[in-house]
């Protein structure tokens, strides 16, 4: 098996708008205690799905770009690339325990989300990783060219629920 490439992000600061941008990207550099903020007001307003849609959209395009881009078109690349994303975007470490077409598991050996959840807040009785859940919906639809609503996705373990690392099941329509 050859080595996978490299992640290859360019970003830039506009002093004048305050923005960052990776790969040309508007991005918001990620900060755990503010994302587990704003992920308690949806699970409040008993939206959560709408954080990890707009992550799926968000992701499966800015993945799929990424792959265009670059010409990263294998598998193994596809999936060290996305693993990479997530960790340089700061939303934790990523492994993939299998990734099909059809299906696949996540594992997070760490995750920024539950991180800053169990600091404000302690252990939580249910899963409150949203974002992760769209970001791994918005992964696996670039890496098989699908489009967005291809994969549901399910945090089976979860950190903040006391798991050691969360894990997270996919499955096509």
């Amino acid at each position: 098996m050859s080595q996978p490439t490299q992640l290859k992000l360019d970003h830039k600061f506009d002093a004048e708008s305050m923005r960052h941008y990776l790969n040309g990207e508007l991005s918001v550099l990620h900060c755990h205690h503010y994302a587990s903020l704003y992920t308690q007001l949806a699970i409040d307003a008993n939206e959560t799905e709408l954080l990890a849609s707009v992550a799926e959209e968000t992701f499966t395009s800015v993945l799929s770009d990424y792959f265009e881009k670059n010409s990263v078109e294998s598998l193994d690349d596809r999936i060290a690339a996305g693993c990479n994303y997530f960790a340089a975007i700061g939303l934790g470490k990523m492994s993939v325990t299998y990734l099909g077409n059809d299906s696949g598991q996540i594992v997070l050996e760490e995750s920024h989300v539950d991180k800053g959840w169990m600091k404000k807040w302690g252990s939580f009785d249910a899963p409150v990783n949203h974002i992760g859940r769209g970001y791994i919906a918005g992964m696996f639809s670039a890496v098989w060219g699908k489009s967005v609503k291809t994969y549901q996705v399910r945090e089976v373990e979860s950190i903040v629920t006391g798991a050691e690392k969360s894990c997270f099941k996919v499955h096509k329509g």
